[in-house]
């Protein structure tokens, strides 16, 4: 091998060197934003599930929403958080959770809560499931 063989082989592997580590540059960023991104949905519809099983079960868990949420002493300012939740939902929720997120609003029952819970659960983490809502009811 002669001297410029060698100079250029030595180019072509710190090119290559160069573009790896660009190209794991941009991966890297991109990952961190998506964890970034689901740990701030996970956050945010865990606070959402409490709250429409506090809506659902309000008379069994007033007591205890005041003691965790002491600025919701009512029924009407947890429909009021929960709303404020919806339209913050709008930003970066699936429109399933969103519309399911509004059913169980407007008609707070066990079957729309547990509905969510399948449509959260399935927006964060991709799970298909067979579980249909009466599965999930409490005897």
């Amino acid at each position: 091998m002669t001297v410029n063989e060698i100079l250029t082989a030595i180019g072509f592997v710190g090119l290559g060197g160069l573009l790896k580590s660009i190209l794991d540059f941009f991966i890297g960023s991109r990952k961190a934003k998506q964890d970034a991104k689901l740990t701030f949905k996970e956050v945010r519809y865990k606070a959402i599930i409490l709250m429409s099983y506090a809506l659902v079960n309000y008379e069994k868990e007033k007591t205890m929403l005041v003691v965790n949420r002491p600025d919701i002493a009512s029924i009407d300012r947890l429909l009021n958080e929960l709303h404020a939740e919806f339209i913050n939902m709008l930003l970066y929720g699936s429109d399933e959770v969103i519309l399911n997120l509004k059913k169980n609003i407007d008609h707070p029952t066990a079957d729309t809560l547990n509905i969510l819970a399948i449509k959260m659960r399935k927006d964060l983490y991709g799970i298909t499931t067979w579980l249909k809502p009466s599965a999930l009811k409490f005897d």
